[in-house]
């Protein structure tokens, strides 16, 4: 529906760097490792910087925290990390992130809180 090629467009006019990331590519069945491809998302962004990361299908990367019933907990660790890296991002930091979900109901309450 354009959605990335939106994205897309906003990096290129502000002259900064496109990172384009689908959530599920970032799930892997091992413990931690998609805690750590959220990371190394974050960390390319910072090392590219100026930089855009615009998350296709955020629901299916942060969806509420208690209520995905998977065992282990694993998605409210995924959330708790891509919130941690949000918090991390400053104004010098010169990184900045665009979501993008056909499903806003589905979205952790700290997503879409201001600040």
């Amino acid at each position: 529906t354009g959605k990335t090629l939106l994205a897309k467009a906003v990096a290129t006019e502000c002259a900064m760097t496109f990172l384009s990331v689908k959530g599920p590519e970032l799930i892997n069945m091992y413990v931690g490792q998609s805690e750590e491809n959220v990371r190394k998302v974050f960390s390319r962004a910072r090392s590219a910087a100026p930089c855009i990361i615009f998350f296709d299908e955020l629901d299916s990367l942060a969806p509420s925290r208690g209520r995905s019933g998977d065992s282990g907990g694993v998605m409210d660790r995924v959330v708790s990390q891509l919130l941690a890296e949000l918090d991390g991002l400053n104004s010098s930091s010169d990184v900045f992130v665009i979501g993008a979900t056909n499903r806003p109901d589905l979205l952790d309450s700290a997503l879409l809180r201001p600040g």
